[in-house]
């Protein structure tokens, strides 16, 4: 199965329940249209963020409109504006809102949670790893993701990254190695169990928030880094097998790479729990016990 599969699926998901006219977001720029029809409508996306800015949600959206994602306003793309990242069908920020801006019931807790959070690793300049959501009352991080998992993905990291994992008496457990000049590294995904060249799993990403986290104030607590991914469900068989095999397959890669023996290392070091959970629904809704279902 392909992303644009993928996004067709949750769209039409979306346009049984709201209607057609619902999505198809146009930027005129030059006197040229471009409508984007994976998008909600400019109309309908200013619909949401006026929910979100109501008295119920409105932290939230001073947490996405201050936030360094850009979640809420148009982009730079290579040919001129793009829609607001929030306003995809397949947004992972718009389905993390989504499936926690009520509360976490649905985990077996009552949380409070806060969307868009940093956790800033001790002695790395630049933009800190941005986490999509954070429970406080059970130090509980969650990164949500939904097409992401069509993309290739490898852990190649920035050289300022080197001596986290390459040092003497590195948290992962690795040999030491003296710094290489180049401007990127790429450590390989053999040393974390998997066998092939690129992976589902954005292990990069996942690498960066393990140590954010760890950095995080309160090194003693234990932690946990929750994975939360968007499965919808489809009523055509053929489809539902595709994404039967799609959402086993990263279940797999995931349950290694977490098992794996510079993973294990870190985590057992800093005290950080890992899980990876799906909502499984025809369209992005708050989560719910009925809706949950185990991936690792």
């Amino acid at each position: 199965m392909k992303k644009e599969t993928f996004d067709s699926i949750i769209k039409k998901n979306l346009v049984e329940e709201y209607g057609k006219d619902q999505f198809g977001y146009k930027i005129i720029e030059k006197n040229t249209e471009r409508n984007y029809e994976n998008y909600y409508t400019e109309a309908a996306f200013n619909d949401f963020l006026e929910t979100m800015a109501s008295p119920k949600y409105k932290k939230y959206y001073e947490s996405y409109a201050e936030g360094k994602g850009s979640e809420l306003k148009r982009q730079k793309g290579r040919y001129g504006e793009m829609p607001p990242k929030m306003a995809s069908v397949a947004s992972s920020s718009r389905f993390c809102y989504l499936a926690l801006r009520n509360g976490t019931d649905a985990l077996g807790f009552k949380g409070s949670v806060k969307f868009e959070k940093e956790c800033a690793i001790n002695g790395i300049t630049g933009i800190a790893p941005q986490l999509d959501a954070f429970i406080p009352e059970k130090d509980i991080y969650v990164e949500a993701k939904c097409h992401e998992i069509f993309d290739s993905h490898k852990a190649k990291l920035k050289i300022k990254y080197w001596d986290l994992f390459y040092r003497e008496n590195n948290e992962f457990g690795f040999d030491a190695k003296n710094k290489k000049s180049e401007e990127y590294f790429e450590i390989p995904l053999s040393c974390f169990g998997i066998k092939k060249d690129y992976i589902r799993f954005d292990i990069k990403q996942f690498l960066c928030h393990l140590i954010g986290i760890a950095s995080q104030k309160g090194a003693n607590n234990s932690k946990s880094l929750m994975y939360l991914f968007f499965k919808p469900q489809t009523d055509n068989e053929e489809q539902q097998k595709e994404l039967d095999a799609v959402f086993n397959g990263l279940a797999e890669e995931i349950k290694v790479i977490f098992e794996s023996e510079p993973v294990r290392k870190f985590t057992e070091k800093n005290n950080i729990k890992l899980c990876a959970i799906a909502e499984y629904a025809k369209t992005m809704c708050a989560l719910s016990t009925e809706n949950i279902i185990a991936l690792v």
